[in-house]
């Protein structure tokens, strides 16, 4: 489906790992992918250990792994959206700073939070780990990413070649972090810290899963 803009939209459904795997194709122009996964899965970071998951659900349920950075994060068909976005090298939004480089995606999202009628967003500029960022995504700050009221309503990762970048934003319409806890190691004198940090880590979006996809693609450039 061609949006405007240029944009070519694409609904994907499969597992988690399935969708986590598809590759790009850079001669294909910009392209948004609205992801429906059809199980719930951890999933980890491009740079993070496999004995991160080590959670007793994480031992019965699903675990993949993404090519883009950052902490881990749970994917929950309809509690999560989850819509992925292409561009190549040569179009003008590409910038080789990869701190730079997602912020109009958070600025994409800011718009169409607004429509939908939230608060105003803050997009972040650089990375800011925190003391549970480098385990758990929603409980850091990166660029591109969306913060209402100090919490992260939006994360985005990013994964690049020299011919196309890859955007994953991910964020949740319901917030339950002991999803997440109970899917990831650690050590049990640190739950209960991770557990209040995570408590307010996330902004969740109140709204119906095709509202906010319909204003993402409404907020996007032309």
């Amino acid at each position: 489906m061609e949006a405007a803009g240029g944009w070519t939209t694409r609904r994907l459904s499969g597992l988690v790992g399935e969708l986590q795997d598809r590759r790009p194709d850079p001669d294909a122009g910009r392209q948004v992918w609205l992801m429906a996964p059809l199980d719930t899965a951890l999933v980890l970071g491009s740079a993070q250990p496999p004995e991160i998951a080590g959670g007793r659900v994480s031992r019965e349920a699903g675990v993949v792994r993404r090519r883009s950075g950052g902490g881990a994060v749970v994917v929950v068909p309809d509690d999560s959206v989850w819509i992925d976005v292409v561009i190549g090298h040569e179009d003008p939004l590409w910038d080789d700073d990869v701190n730079r480089a997602p912020i109009w995606l958070g600025q994409v999202w800011g718009a169409a939070l607004v429509s939908l009628g939230l608060s105003p967003g803050e997009v972040c500029d650089r990375f800011q780990p925190g003391p549970w960022g480098r385990l758990a995504c929603f409980a850091s700050r990166g660029p591109g990413e969306v913060l209402i009221g100090g919490a992260k309503a939006v994360g985005v990762s990013q994964r690049r070649t020299r011919a196309v970048a890859r955007f994953q934003s991910l964020l949740y319409r319901r917030w339950a972090p002991e999803a997440l806890l109970e899917r990831l190691s650690v050590p049990p004198d640190q739950v209960d810290d991770l557990r209040d940090e995570l408590a307010e880590a996330a902004c969740p979006i109140d709204a119906p899963h095709d509202e906010i996809c319909t204003a993402f693609l409404h907020a996007l450039p032309r």
